[in-house]
């Protein structure tokens, strides 16, 4: 059984939230399907200062946040 403690979620949710408070970033949310990509760009980045897999994630949910929007907005 694994057991998380939420610090992983409420970290999304920051981020989520700063990009809603800044207009020049795209509003995203990081879904749990894709937690292990976030971990691994989040283990990149510690690693190597790389970024690359974090901004290829976020691009990724740019794009599904606005396809869900657009369905909710229909």
């Amino acid at each position: 059984m694994v057991l998380h403690d939420g610090n992983g979620r409420t970290g999304r949710m920051i981020m989520f939230r700063e990009s809603l408070k800044n207009p020049d970033i795209l509003p995203f949310i990081v879904l749990d399907e894709n937690r292990s990509q976030y971990i691994d760009g989040l283990k990149q980045y510690r690693e190597e200062q790389k970024v690359r897999k974090l901004v290829s994630l976020m691009q990724k949910e740019v794009e599904e946040y606005y396809q869900q929007c657009k369905y909710f907005m229909g």
